[in-house]
């Protein structure tokens, strides 16, 4: 192999390299962007309206996995989906009427 076959395969190595390390910037930057741009925006829906914010869908992290964080239940929730859920309050009782409480 010469040395010009050989740079010309270290030169395309290297483009590739900066080529998907480039890719991988703007797509790290545009979630970047929408996530700055869709929370607030999300919060400031949620504040119009009457009602409260409640956890949809969540898991449980755990800092190894390991088999005594499983056995004993160790571990923090994180909250994956939120969702809103109406306050009904009943004038005359005053008893708020959640949507997953039995119906009287």
């Amino acid at each position: 192999m010469t040395s010009i076959q050989h740079g010309g395969r270290v030169r395309l190595a290297g483009f590739a390299v900066g080529l998907i390390l480039l890719l991988w910037a703007a797509l790290w930057g545009a979630n970047e962007l929408s996530d700055g741009g869709r929370i607030p925006s999300e919060l400031a829906a949620a504040r119009q309206q009457p009602g409260e914010m409640v956890c949809a869908d969540g898991t449980i992290v755990r800092a190894n996995g390991s088999l005594v964080e499983r056995i004993f239940g160790i571990g923090t929730f994180r909250c994956g989906s939120w969702r809103m859920r109406a306050r009904q309050v009943d004038p005359t009782t005053g008893h708020t009427d959640w949507p997953s409480s039995p119906k009287r």
